[in-house]
């Protein structure tokens, strides 16, 4: 496998310390390399000849991808987080979820369990009990040892109501969400089901976005209707996203981003002084003042102090922060909506990356969505932006938009779904899905709004 020097400065810029040593290593070798197969195998499963192989993991996470794909649909939240439905959703799952804390809730499972399809466990009983409990599996489902497709199935329903990573097995991650007590998440639903209520206000607005951040999802909703949803990304807890309410004004394609001082301070002075390269590579320029005239960086001293009080900008183009696209919506917290080059952090069950902002994965639907009432549509949008020219499109009738912060929501049928509160004390236990990623873990740390 050819590493681009690009990917070896990432490497070397974002990838540090002994532990992740053998990643980089194992990187630098070819794929059917015993070394290489063992640091990535996410399973840690060996055969007689040695690790699985690449072909073996990439058939697993292809029926991991199914898996959710067929099952993910039924959870999907189908009306606005704010609506009456969604406030009836929870009061219906808070009834129910009262009468499992009356009946004693349900049994914790050993801490050390791990378990995988064809298993056969005393534990399988125990957290099949839970999942019909919370209606995971249907109530026939038996008393079955057995980790079958059923069983399967059921912890699947289980993971993807928790936004957990669909991971065909029982890991720690998911063994800790089960192991939360049933008057905790009663005490979860029932703490968000009036803030929902003190939100209900925001609907007297014909069109308005909605960004739940623990959800990592963002809402257009129209007319009381969800008219679209998106993955998105938000602050990390370091620099968690704000609770905001502001106005959606202005449509910026191929923007300049000009760098906070203090995400220049924190992140992108550092970066440059580890490796100049990076400076160059992602089209950055810096200068006295914000109205000065750009300094040559090779007569730069970088590592001069006065250089934090410098101001940097980015300049448009794909390796721009703010990728193709930014939703302008004037704020005192100085956040925003935008697009990003590092689309791999969509696939991240938890996403909280960012410095603050929201990062959209649907982001020209979006778009399309905002500017629809002035002639634009999905078309005229990937036509903008395929001619790479800058343009920035204001909106004639402003639109709201709101960051809101819930944990527990239910859909129009009850269903409750329940988040980790990212910005608090167990925020650190949530990471990344797969921590042998280095190309993860390297986009996770850029230097980004």
């Amino acid at each position: 496998m050819v590493i681009s020097s690009f990917l070896r400065r990432r490497l070397s810029l974002f990838v540090n310390g002994p532990a992740f040593a053998g990643a980089i290593a194992a990187l630098l070798l070819p794929l059917s390399s015993g070394a290489a197969q063992a640091q990535f195998n996410p399973y840690r499963v060996f055969t007689d000849s040695g690790p699985v192989t690449q072909e073996e993991k990439d058939r697993r996470q292809a029926e991991r991808d199914a898996l959710r794909d067929r099952i993910s649909p039924q959870f999907r939240m189908d009306v606005p987080f704010v609506s009456e439905a969604s406030v009836q959703g929870l009061e219906a799952a808070i009834g129910r979820y009262r009468q499992i804390v009356a009946a004693g809730g349900w049994p914790m499972v050993r801490g050390d369990t791990t378990l995988r399809p064809g298993d056969s466990s005393a534990e399988i009983v125990t957290i099949r009990k839970h999942l019909i409990m919370e209606g995971d599996l249907p109530p026939g489902s038996g008393t079955s040892g057995r980790f079958d497709d059923e069983f399967r199935d059921g912890l699947t329903r289980f993971q993807i109501r928790n936004g957990l990573r669909v991971s065909g097995f029982l890991d720690q991650r998911t063994l800790k969400a089960l192991n939360v007590p049933a008057r905790e998440r009663l005490r979860q639903l029932e703490a968000n089901l009036p803030r929902v209520q003190q939100l209900m206000k925001i609907n007297r607005s014909p069109r308005y976005v909605l960004v739940n951040v623990p959800a990592y999802t963002a809402q257009a909703v129209q007319e009381g209707q969800l008219a679209l949803d998106s993955a998105v990304v938000v602050g990390k807890p370091s620099r968690a996203t704000p609770q905001v309410d502001a106005k959606i004004v202005e449509v910026n394609f191929f923007p300049v981003w000009s760098v906070p001082d203090s995400i220049a301070r924190k992140d992108l002075i550092p970066a440059i002084r580890k490796d100049m390269s990076y400076f160059y590579d992602n089209r950055f320029n810096v200068s006295r003042t914000w109205g000065s005239e750009p300094l040559d960086p090779q007569q730069v001293d970088w590592m001069s102090p006065q250089v934090a009080s410098y101001k940097f900008r980015q300049d448009p183009g794909p390796q721009n922060a703010l990728g193709l696209v930014r939703i302008n919506m004037p704020n005192k917290h100085a956040v925003y909506m935008h697009d990003t080059p590092l689309k791999r952090l969509f696939n991240q069950s938890q996403r909280a990356f960012s410095s603050g902002c929201v990062r959209v994965e649907s982001v020209w639907e979006l778009v399309a969505w905002l500017l629809g009432p002035q002639g634009w549509d999905l078309a005229k949008v990937e036509a903008q932006v395929a001619s790479g020219e800058k343009e920035n499109v204001k909106l004639r009738s402003s639109v709201p938009v709101h960051f809101v912060y819930l944990t527990a929501f239910a859909n129009s049928r009850g269903v409750a779904q329940f988040r980790p509160d990212i910005y608090g004390q167990d925020a650190a236990a949530d990471g990344l899905d797969d921590q042998q990623d280095a190309l993860v873990v390297s986009e996770s740390r850029a230097v980004t709004p």
